[in-house]
């Protein structure tokens, strides 16, 4: 009888519960449109090649990265007009961009005419938050250099507003007119 009765509250509680929602576990962000909704993105390099050309037209190539590289920061400006900014260790370039089912393209040319491409991928690395990215430099010399660069980015906040410039002081020397 005692084996009936637990049996019977077990049926009970499974119909008690069947009515009920089930919790699910919040939904995960599509990368894509994270990506393209994204204003800035801080990026890291992993890993990349050096490579130069030699006065007989041959390829030479320098792996591995140097740890000293530094990253860069992709701002996106002005959505509408596709225009963007490549923020790299001393230098900020205004860039171009364009949204395309492989990923943010953001293209730059440097005042020397060299020029960079980075491309942000809505790939997440693992289970982090952290996009896959390549960034392709052609640098101006006498002879050409290339460097290919892989990494990581991730949405990053807007950096800080400038102060605003303190108030003048009359320059009239005293004069009143």
């Amino acid at each position: 009888m005692r084996v009936l009765s637990r049996a019977a509250s077990l049926a009970a509680a499974c119909l008690c519960l069947a009515g009920q929602p089930v919790l699910a576990a919040a939904p995960v962000a599509d990368p894509a449109t994270v990506l393209h909704a994204a204003k800035r993105l801080a990026c890291a390099f992993t890993r990349g090649v050096n490579a130069g050309f030699t006065p007989q037209g041959g390829v030479t190539v320098k792996p591995p990265l140097d740890p000293n590289t530094p990253g860069l920061t992709i701002d996106i400006i002005d959505a509408d007009k596709k225009r963007a900014k490549i923020e790299e260790d001393d230098r900020e370039t205004p860039a171009v961009f364009t949204v395309s089912p492989i990923g943010l393209h953001v293209m730059a040319r440097y005042p020397d005419g060299g020029m960079a491409l980075v491309t942000v991928y809505p790939l997440y690395s693992g289970a982090s938050d952290n996009f896959l990215m390549v960034a392709s430099h052609h640098e101006a010399a006498t002879m050409p250099k290339i460097s290919q660069r892989y990494g990581l980015c991730r949405v990053a906040d807007a950096p800080p507003a400038a102060p605003a410039p303190a108030p003048q002081k009359d320059a009239g020397h005293g004069h009143k007119p």
